[in-house]
């Protein structure tokens, strides 16, 4: 008896202390990703899906972010911790022959805002002053040219970026 009254007085300080604030409710604005659409530098208004794109960080310890079929648009993370983020757009082509495999380098550059959500969600970052490096190959870049559509990224619900190839 004696141990089911302390559980009971456990269980009513357990949950006498959540507060709203204890649970990150969905829909609170948190770090959000930079959207990338990708568009047919003959037409440019015009969508162009990859076929297969691979993305993954440029640095030392690289990581594979996305690895997609058919794909019209990405959304990916920019540092929470620097001022610049690089990664490598990996297009992967199959002809009768042969697998062709292009990588272009992309260096994002951007300024950062940190704010203060609340105790569940924490910390968001806001970045602006959004600039995009392709990194030249001459003829080599399947990546034709980069176009910064909003230079805030704050919320994903258009494109930041479209890429022409």
């Amino acid at each position: 008896m004696f141990k089911k009254i302390i559980l009971l007085i456990f269980i009513i300080f357990a949950f006498k202390g959540c507060t709203k604030d204890d649970i990150c409710p969905d829909g609170t604005a948190t770090t959000a990703k930079m959207v990338i659409t990708f568009n047919d530098i003959a037409n440019p208004v015009n969508e162009k899906k990859v076929n297969v794109l691979t993305v993954e960080t440029d640095y030392e310890d690289s990581v594979v972010l996305i690895s997609k079929l058919e794909t019209g648009e990405i959304a990916i993370p920019l540092s929470t911790t620097s001022d610049t983020t690089k990664y490598k757009f990996i297009r992967t082509t199959f002809t009768t022959n042969d697998t062709l495999i292009n990588t272009d380098k992309v260096m994002f550059v951007y300024q950062r805002r940190i704010g203060y959500v609340n105790r569940a969600c924490g910390f968001n970052t806001e970045y602006f002053n959004l600039e995009a490096t392709l990194a030249p190959e001459g003829n080599e870049n399947w990546i034709q040219e980069i176009v910064v559509k909003r230079d805030t990224v704050n919320v994903e619900n258009s494109a930041h970026i479209t890429m022409l190839h």
